[in-house]
């Protein structure tokens, strides 16, 4: 049967290769038309090469055009601003202090450099697209720069400012998670686990942010550091006093001894006694805020718009023009409306 088989295959083989065309040097009367065939079929030969080469290089060409865009928009917006501004991004990079901090408490795994070339980048557009709008409302043409510089500089501040504001969002939503977290890591204490494994437990919960900081606690006492070293470095990282309260505690309780599952559950019911009393704050606040909202966003326009045409008539002519109407209609009222929600989202207890 062995041998059958072989010979099957080797029958298969050979009609395969006997199917594939040959190239084969027609048959001249005379030298110069062999020599002429020779080099019409070195042609093809050297043709197939390309077309076999181009096909490749497309080949390539497409992957790194799928790895390109695979990219955060982040990543390549801050390597073409590197690509042709590294000296200025550099430059800038060294006159930026304590955004290396910044980065780390807000978990953006970004090179401090490559984060300076994406707010220039966000900057520039910012200004780009301030310039045309004022340049679409009719502005003059100093008034449209002007507006597009003002919307660079916004965009770079504000681009300053995004990692503290991620981290302080991140130190919130970890707040808001941690009562639950603690009766968690209580309940598996009071069952005889260690400290250790109910941290784990945590960490592989739906937490949120403080799953991945307890991730990141795991990672660093996986790494070489202490238990202590590394509650520490993420006591620091957060910087909130609520969560240096549960740190200190546990530290204390592991360090001294202690029934720590019920340290937890208490630690657990000041949160949610805190809770409690902001929001009864927050609901005092927003009573107040929201009369100021409507007074704003309907009283205040419509006032100003009668007082306009009052003026106008009385004037015989408009006492504003139609692109100074449009700034402070379009964008004056919205803003101060989108002022005061955001006092409003603010002041909500997490």
């Amino acid at each position: 049967m062995g041998l059958i088989e072989f010979l099957e295959r080797l029958g298969g083989k050979t009609i395969e290769i006997t199917e594939k065309p040959l190239r084969r040097v027609p048959q001249g009367r005379s030298i110069q038309e062999r020599l002429r065939a020779l080099k019409e079929l070195q042609k093809e030969i050297e043709q197939e090469k390309m077309q076999s080469e181009q096909e490749r290089l497309v080949e390539e060409l497409i992957e790194w055009r799928k790895e390109e865009i695979s990219k955060p928009f982040s990543e390549r917006l801050a390597e073409t601003i590197l690509k042709y501004f590294r000296g200025p991004v550099e430059s800038l990079t060294n006159s930026i202090k304590g955004l290396d901090q910044d980065l780390y408490r807000a978990s953006i795994f970004m090179p401090k450099e490559k984060y300076v070339a994406y707010m220039l980048g966000v900057a520039m557009i910012s200004g780009f697209f301030g310039f045309v709008f004022a340049y679409l409302l009719y502005m003059p043409i100093d008034t449209s720069i002007l507006i597009g510089l003002l919307g660079f500089l916004g965009g770079f501040f504000y681009m300053r400012q995004y990692p503290k504001m991620v981290w302080k969002k991140r130190v919130t939503e970890v707040e808001r998670t941690m009562p639950y977290a603690l009766r968690h890591m209580a309940s598996l204490l009071s069952a005889g686990v260690g400290i250790a494994e109910a941290i784990l437990s945590v960490a592989k919960a739906d937490y949120g942010v403080l799953s991945e900081e307890f991730e990141l606690i795991l990672r660093d006492m996986r790494t070489g550091s202490s238990f202590e070293d590394a509650l520490t470095k993420f006591e620091e990282k957060m910087a909130s006093e609520n969560i240096s309260r549960v740190v200190k505690q546990i530290l204390r309780a592991v360090k001294f001894g202690g029934n720590l599952a019920e340290i937890l559950y208490k630690l657990a019911e000041d949160f949610s006694f805190e809770y409690r009393m902001k929001l009864v704050e927050y609901v005092q606040k927003v009573n107040g805020i929201a009369f100021i909202y409507m007074f704003m966003t309907i009283v205040m326009p419509t006032m100003f718009v009668v007082g306009v045409l009052a003026g106008s008539v009385m004037a015989q002519q408009l006492i504003f023009d139609i692109q100074t109407l449009a700034i402070i209609l379009i964008l004056a009222f919205p803003a101060m409306s989108l002022i005061i929600i955001n006092m409003i989202k603010k002041a909500e207890p997490r």
